[in-house]
């Protein structure tokens, strides 16, 4: 017998000792397969709005298994969901709790979800108005010439004693304004800065001074306005107190 010949004959005696090795009724597993392709599917639309006053929430992310979308400006989406089988609609949206229904997708089926909002910051003005912005989109932004707006979550400021101080929005109580334009050389070498007082949630009380102001850019706050849905920014020159939840 050949060498070719001893080696095929002992991989097939190999192959019958391991088929008899299974012990009676065992289970033998297979290869896994695709699963089988999907039932029929039908397109579903939807509006979300504010809970408290209607207003279309835009933006929003909505979500159901793998397939994602966003709310147009009007509140609107569509999904296409599995036909007659429950499915689970998520929608996201950093002003609003997040909100999750169970629905039954039939041909032509719309519905309307109502979404809860989170906390608002209260915004006052010099001018007498008052304005309600949603904690989940309200930040701290500066505009840069010519390119726009740099937005965060946290204040970029800096204290009396010249050290940085960059808390985050959900640390404030007050900023008491208007911002008013100051000489402050341990915060800013190259003019004025625009400084105002803040009270904190620890009880602190400080005076600050806005570091992006130093180059001469526009110090302002921003968030979704809870009345219209529509983002707006308020320039601290203008802005006589803003109050956190």
């Amino acid at each position: 017998m050949t060498l070719v010949s001893r080696i095929s004959s002992a991989v097939s005696w190999m192959a019958v000792a391991s088929l008899l090795a299974i012990p009676a009724g065992a289970q033998v597993r297979h290869r896994a397969t695709s699963p089988p392709p999907s039932g029929p599917t039908v397109r579903i639309t939807g509006t979300a709005t504010d809970a408290s006053n209607g207003v279309a929430v835009e933006n929003a992310l909505v979500s159901s298994g793998d397939q994602s979308t966003r709310t147009n400006d009007r509140g609107q989406f569509a999904l296409t969901l599995p036909a007659n089988i429950l499915s689970t609609i998520s929608i996201d949206h950093p002003s609003f709790v997040l909100f999750k229904q169970t629905v039954t997708a039939t041909t032509g089926a719309t519905f309307q979800f109502a979404l809860v909002e989170r906390a608002s910051v209260t915004i006052k003005t010099k001018s007498g108005e008052t304005h309600s912005v949603d904690i989940g989109t309200a930040q701290f932004a500066y505009a840069i010439s010519f390119s726009g707006y740099v937005r965060t979550d946290n204040a970029n400021f800096c204290k009396s004693d010249g050290t940085d101080f960059t808390p985050d929005k959900t640390e404030f109580s007050k900023i008491l304004g208007p911002a008013v334009p100051v000489t402050a050389t341990q915060c800013c070498q190259f003019g004025s800065v625009m400084s105002a007082n803040v009270e904190m949630k620890s009880g602190a009380k400080l005076l600050v001074y806005f570091k992006d102001s130093c180059s001469g850019n526009e110090v302002d706050f921003v968030g979704r306005e809870k009345a219209t849905g529509r983002y707006q920014y308020f320039n601290f020159a203008d802005v006589s107190e803003i109050d956190f939840p």
